[in-house]
């Protein structure tokens, strides 16, 4: 039967050894203080560190026969690092190489994000720009330079009509003649644009009025916020307040609902602890009994249970014949302890035919 045997005694020992080594490695690294995200029980975890700005993220990896077998650590996104290869793979940190079972998970992970700490990778980016951290540590994905200053041509200075003509002539034909970005709208798009149908009350002021205008930012940040685009962006703005909003409040409202369940899922995983043990005291007593009542055991004992009847029952013919006991007594006695032996001769003839059939 497959629950007797040292054999299998054994793997199942050195399985369960294998559990607990394993268990232990994975409760010492969420107690590493590293903020570890389980992604996959037992099998998958999240570490994330932010370096220079950016925000790197250790995929741990571990195997089924972790930690016999070492755990591969995958690095996100792809970054350029001397310990990691071209497929995002920590492969050049001792820790890791060099990992056995009595190594540590926690001091693997600890080791490659100081060296991240002192040797910070650089992030491959499949754009055509490179990402700059900014204040609060997130990626820029806007260019620092403003492109507004190399489309648009210097404003002239009002001396006359023809210095302005020829003024704005040589501005535009040498923004013309120079190169552009690849981004960048060109002058003709711009000479394209009607001012006067996109802001129609320019149309009621004078050349002066225009000027005064142009030095006035109040002024101009008024005529743009009454622009109907602006007016559409700033209504969805506060739509988008309005819905955060809503949606926070909301997520507070189900806080109760969340601790009651977080309350009710601790008394159902006490309940399991419980029933786990319980069940864990019923299976041994469930091996014991059966090897307690073994076919070959039973039968080993009515072997001896035979001899101890037959040699009592000699014990009381020795006596009669001692004269220790009178005729009635012998009879008595000799005749109780041969129905035993008889008996038991009968079960164990019955016993052993059982097993010979492959009972």
């Amino acid at each position: 039967m497959p629950w007797f045997g040292q054999g299998n005694k054994k793997g199942k020992s050195t399985n369960t050894e294998l559990q607990v080594q394993r268990a232990k490695q994975i409760e010492a690294l969420r107690r590493g203080n590293l903020s570890v995200v389980e992604t996959l029980r037992d099998a998958e975890y999240r570490v994330t560190v932010q370096i220079v700005g950016i925000n790197i993220t250790l995929i741990i990896k571990l195997p089924p026969q972790f930690p016999q077998d070492r755990p591969v650590v995958e690095v996100s996104p792809k970054v350029h690092h001397p310990w990691v290869d071209q497929h995002s793979i920590v492969v050049n940190c001792p820790n890791i190489n060099g990992f056995t079972v009595q190594s540590s998970l926690l001091t693997a992970v600890q080791a490659i994000v100081e060296e991240f700490m002192r040797t910070p990778p650089a992030v491959v980016s499949n754009s055509g720009f490179q990402s700059a951290p900014t204040s609060r540590g997130y990626p820029s994905l806007f260019p620092s330079h403003n492109i507004f200053n190399n489309v648009y041509p210097p404003m002239p200075e009002c001396t006359d009509v023809t210095n302005t003509t020829t003024n704005t002539a040589s501005s535009q034909s040498g923004v013309q003649e120079g190169t552009l970005d690849i981004d960048q709208p060109a002058i003709s798009d711009f000479s394209q644009l009607d001012i006067m149908s996109t802001f129609p009350e320019l149309k009621q002021k004078s050349h002066s009025e225009l000027l005064e205008l142009v030095n006035e930012e109040d002024e101009v940040l008024e005529v743009i916020q009454g622009l109907p685009q602006v007016t559409q962006v700033v209504q969805q703005r506060e739509n988008m307040a309005a819905k955060c909003t809503q949606l926070a409040k909301d997520n507070l409202a189900k806080k109760p609902v969340i601790e009651d369940l977080k309350s009710r899922l601790r008394e159902k995983f006490s309940e399991l602890e419980s029933v786990q043990r319980e069940f864990e005291t019923s299976q041994e007593r469930h091996v014991q009994l059966l090897e307690q009542y073994d076919p070959s055991i039973i039968h080993n004992n009515l072997k001896v249970a035979i001899l101890e009847a037959e040699e009592e029952s000699d014990r009381v013919v020795d006596e009669f014949i001692d004269k220790n006991i009178n005729v009635d007594d012998f009879i008595s006695k000799f005749l109780e302890k041969r129905t035993l032996y008889h008996s038991r001769r009968a079960k164990e003839d019955k016993m052993s035919h059982l097993i010979h059939q492959g009972f």
